[in-house]
């Protein structure tokens, strides 16, 4: 009855990812238990996902999470996935090879061959190809980093990783492996000697730690109490305190739709709409937030602050004066 479920849910997978974050999630939160029980039967060779690297790669992932690093490595030999997701499968290759300590295998995988670029009397040419393989995939450069930082080769190899690590930040700042990144680009920067740097990325590292431990710790929570509001809440203010305004956005939408009497989802919304740039959406969440408790002084400002954004100056005056009516003293203009 299982897998006719999850039959009946897959031809669906190919334009909704969510399933697949669902994975992602799981494996984030240690639970690849919940990975391979859904994933297996829809990644098997007469499965709906055979030919989907991503989804491939994600139960491999969780096999070898789960201490099964031989049907892991069995799955990526046997698979056969479409072109367009073969590099998911070769990044989980290289994510095995280097849990085996085979970093030589892996930056074989992972990078481009060195090669000197040709040169004229006249002009020399500048290489400009990404360094690693699959460039559109962010655990590529993660693991291409940590293949080179880890290599027995010198400073030289570590000092080759730091700008795949910064590159893997650049693409996925938030995932649970940034404070790992993070940690290596400061022992590089420890072996380089720039202690300056070294300093500044430690504090990073710690940041952006006690982020993931937080946003762990609210994910749990939403999976153990669905329509309780506040670890939801909780996951949205992680989200817009790291500028993610987009993620911020999704996870207010779910809440406000799940419980649509908890005022402080849609405060929250309008934050995240107003951190888009969509002023006419964050005055319409704020104004639901003030329509559910009239006497919230900060929504008040945040409402006149937008509608100043927008150029409706006399809303906005008198949508100030009430927050001033309520005790409210921060000026309108924002510093």
């Amino acid at each position: 009855m299982i897998l006719a479920l999850l039959l009946s849910i897959a031809p669906g997978l190919g334009q909704d990812r969510s399933v697949l974050e669902r994975w992602r999630e799981s494996l984030d939160l240690d639970l690849p238990g919940e990975v391979i029980t859904a994933a297996l039967p829809l990644v098997a060779r007469s499965g709906p996902l055979a030919k989907d690297g991503e989804a491939i790669a994600l139960a491999a992932r969780a096999l070898a999470a789960a201490g099964e690093e031989q049907r892991a490595a069995k799955l990526l030999d046997e698979a056969r996935p479409e072109a367009a997701s073969l590099g998911f499968v070769e990044v989980a290759r290289a994510r095995l090879a280097i849990e085996r300590d085979d970093l030589a295998r892996a930056r074989e995988i992972l990078l481009v061959p060195q090669v000197a670029p040709p040169v004229t009397p006249q002009v020399a040419s500048v290489r400009t190809d990404p360094p690693v393989r699959f460039p559109a995939i962010p655990e590529c450069w993660l693991l291409a980093g940590r293949a080179l930082y880890r290599s027995d080769e010198g400073t030289g190899e570590k000092e080759r990783a730091a700008p795949l690590l910064e590159r893997f930040l650049e693409l996925a700042p938030l995932d649970a492996q940034a404070p790992s990144a993070l940690h290596m680009l400061a022992q590089t920067a420890i072996a380089l000697g720039d202690t300056a740097a070294a300093g500044e990325l430690r504090k990073k590292a710690l940041a952006s730690a006690t982020w993931q431990d937080f946003y762990r710790t609210r994910r749990l929570q939403v999976r153990e109490k669905p329509d309780e509001p506040l670890p939801r809440l909780g996951l949205a203010e992680l989200f817009l305190a790291a500028g993610a305004h987009a993620r911020a956005r999704e996870v207010c939408r779910e809440l406000v739709a799940r419980v649509p009497r908890f005022c402080r989802g849609f405060v929250a919304l309008g934050l995240a709409e107003r951190g888009l740039g969509d002023l006419a959406a964050a005055r319409k969440a704020f104004e639901r937030a003030l329509d559910c408790d009239p006497r919230a002084a900060p929504t008040y400002l945040d409402l006149a602050r937008v509608l100043a954004a927008g150029g409706d100056k006399n809303a906005a005056a008198a949508t100030y004066a009430r927050y001033r009516d309520l005790g409210g003293t921060e000026p309108l203009e924002e510093h």
